[in-house]
């Protein structure tokens, strides 16, 4: 009678261990490794369980999860790979399940394990997968303390058997989950790159044309207007004392220069000059720039307030920093008709020299945000819109970079940063 009953609970054992191995069908990692441990206690009935894991990298066993042993107890639980260290690592270098009758007098139990866990008898199984193991499973009844019969240690190797092929499934679930968002990931950031190479490329060949066709109508002009200065000159020395005509003259000489310094801006943006690399100071630059505008900022009431912090040098071509910051100096009072606030600040962050030029204009608008460095973009009545573009592109060779953001209430702030050269700070 008690051998048909001990049949009758083996096989509701059993069955119970079928109905958990299909619930490990589920791809889910996190959910097996719960599943595996809730068949070795609540089905096969030991009080207690420890599941390890191969790191492949660290070559070490690490203790994942346990029932019956308080989480902070297994959190750094890691087992050298070596059989010598622990049965737990012999068991899965031989593929080999044990029982361990007395943990105190067995020199095979790994002694930091055998007092952090009370070990008195315990049985250890490998998870076989298809063609390795990934790791083990441990219990005992320390709590019971029934003995591990060989019945109890039949269904923990069947079961760990189960629970390593669900658990092989669920591992190669995940690791081509992650591959695939690596390689998604992978895929945006070539994709972004190749957007952004096929725009510069785009962008390089409309700077190229727009130079061609710049340099050429800067040479048709030049010629004439060459013409024009040399006769308006002559014509000056004739009417010596006719003061109207002489005003007159004045103006047009004037108009002549105007129209020569537009051409210059067209010979500047279509044959731009390599530069000529030197140690600069940036904060030096601009107290130059502001001491070279001084009579603009009088005659628009503007007020320039300097924020300038030590800084590396920079590798610049002088003389074109100059032209990139007297032309956003300019620009920035022209914004403020009415006078304002100009605030000028330096920082050092990281490798990068940065400069903010915060004015208190109206801003930018958004449709014009994406064109303010387009050749022939302006929103100035006056103008023919290459100031930016040269700006954006002396910058790019001095491998910088330049933003134009709006601040709160109004007005707008262009941050330029330029590679330090080294850290000596001046």
């Amino acid at each position: 009678m008690k051998n048909v009953q001990q049949e009758v609970k083996r096989l509701r054992e059993l069955s119970a261990l079928h109905e958990i191995s299909k619930s490990m069908q589920t791809l889910d990692l996190e959910q097996i490794l719960h599943l595996i441990l809730e068949g070795v206690t609540r089905v096969i009935g030991f009080d207690r369980t420890r599941l390890y894991l191969i790191n492949e990298q660290k070559k070490e066993l690490e203790c994942k999860i346990a029932i019956g042993i308080e989480k902070k107890k297994i959190k750094d639980i890691r087992l050298p790979l070596d059989e010598k260290n622990s049965v737990v690592a012999r068991s899965v270098l031989e593929k080999k399940a044990f029982i361990i009758e007395n943990a105190l007098a067995d020199s095979r139990v790994n002694k930091k394990l055998k007092e952090l866990f009370g070990l008195k008898s315990f049985a250890v199984a490998p998870l076989l997968g298809r063609d390795k193991v990934l790791g083990a499973i441990t219990a005992d009844n320390l709590f019971s303390d029934r003995i591990i019969t060989p019945e109890k240690f039949e269904s923990l190797i069947t079961f760990a058997n189960q629970a390593g092929l669900a658990l092989e499934n669920a591992k190669m679930y995940d690791e081509l989950k992650s591959f695939n968002t690596q390689l998604e990931e992978k895929v945006k950031i070539a994709t972004e790159d190749l957007k952004k190479t096929q725009d510069k490329l785009i962008q390089s060949e409309k700077l190229a044309a727009l130079g061609k066709l710049s340099a050429g109508i800067a040479h048709e002009i030049k010629n004439p207007l060459t013409s024009i200065k040399l006769l308006v000159h002559s014509l000056a020395k004739e009417i010596q004392h006719n003061e109207m005509a002489k005003k007159d003259i004045k103006v047009i000489e004037d108009e002549v220069e105007r129209v020569n310094q537009i051409i210059n801006r067209f010979f500047d943006f279509a044959r731009p000059k390599q530069p000529e690399f030197s140690c600069v100071d940036i904060n030096h630059v601009l107290e130059e720039i502001i001491a070279l505008i001084s009579g603009e900022i009088k005659e628009w009431s503007i007020i320039i307030e300097k924020e300038f912090l030590p800084l590396s040098f920079v590798r610049a071509d002088k003389g074109q920093i100059k032209q990139v910051f007297l032309n956003l100096f300019l620009n920035a009072i022209q914004v403020m008709p009415n006078g304002g606030n100009i605030k000028i600040s330096t920082k050092q962050k990281d490798k990068d020299i940065q400069i903010e030029i915060t004015d208190e204009g109206e801003g930018i608008s958004e449709d014009n945000k994406n064109k303010l460095f387009e050749p022939f973009f302006t929103t100035k009545e006056e103008g023919i819109g290459l100031g930016l573009s040269i700006v954006k592109r002396i910058i790019d060779d001095h491998k910088g970079w330049i933003r134009i953001d709006n601040v709160k209430p109004k007005g707008a702030i262009v941050t330029i940063a330029f590679p330090c050269l080294n850290n000596k700070k001046n």
